[in-house]
């Protein structure tokens, strides 16, 4: 069976341009705006003597700021910085909570918390967090890239896909917490402090590993009921 592919109209017609294919370098714009400038911003202001807390709020300034542009131009909102932001803001609240940035088995727990309830919560949207965050990823700031990606939404096995995904984050995101409150009754607080950035980077690379493994298989899905995948 040969597959078709199309991208389509917002009127449901076929569209004139094709997508664009996706290239590595399209990520290099939101990875720099959105890690590694207020990571920078983070690091240098700590540096020349700034409270940790309040450099990390200057952190948020940068995904912060494009997000504003963003919307100003296209009334679009990055979903990939609106959550860094989401992140950041949660560690500075937090921080600022405990009265130290030290304080990180808390700051963590918030953080994660935050996380958990926004995948969480947007299943109750009519589109997931995963739906907005992939296609930041994949389509950026091209127009036909986001408008073929917005297409899928109309395939029922890509709903589930997205909703299934947006799950999985959900409850690791909880998980995370969970174990990180256990290692606190456990422990010793420097453990605990010492081991979570290293439990919070083996479960981001794995549902990282899980999202891109979950989406080629609703592709072939797709492909072997004969529909496209525009992308």
């Amino acid at each position: 069976m040969t597959i078709q592919h199309a991208t389509f109209a917002p009127d449901g017609k076929s569209a004139a341009a094709p997508a664009k294919p996706f290239r590595l370098a399209m990520l290099l714009p939101g990875l720099a705006v959105n890690v590694a400038a207020p990571i920078a911003i983070f690091k240098g202001l700590e540096a020349l003597g700034m409270a940790p807390v309040w450099a990390l709020a200057a952190g948020c300034a940068p995904p912060l700021l494009a997000n504003l542009i963003g919307w100003l131009r296209t009334r679009r909102i990055d979903a990939a910085g609106f959550l860094i932001v989401a992140s950041m803001a949660s560690g500075v609240v937090g921080s600022l909570l405990t009265g130290s940035l030290a304080s990180r088995i808390v700051t963590d727990c918030i953080v994660g918390c935050g996380w958990s309830l926004g995948f969480g919560g947007s299943l109750l949207l009519s589109r997931p967090a995963l739906f907005y965050l992939i296609r930041s990823l994949v389509a950026g700031d091209d127009a036909t890239r986001a408008e073929a990606w917005n297409e899928l939404w109309r395939l029922p096995v890509f709903r589930a896909a997205m909703r299934t995904m947006t799950g999985v984050w959900a409850a690791v995101y909880v998980a995370q917490v969970l174990i990180e409150v256990a290692m606190a009754r456990m422990v010793s607080a420097d453990t605990v402090v010492a081991v979570a950035p290293l439990i919070g980077v083996a479960c981001t690379f794995g549902l990282i590993a899980f999202t891109r493994l979950y989406m080629r298989s609703t592709r072939r899905s797709l492909e072997r009921a004969g529909l496209a995948w525009p992308l």
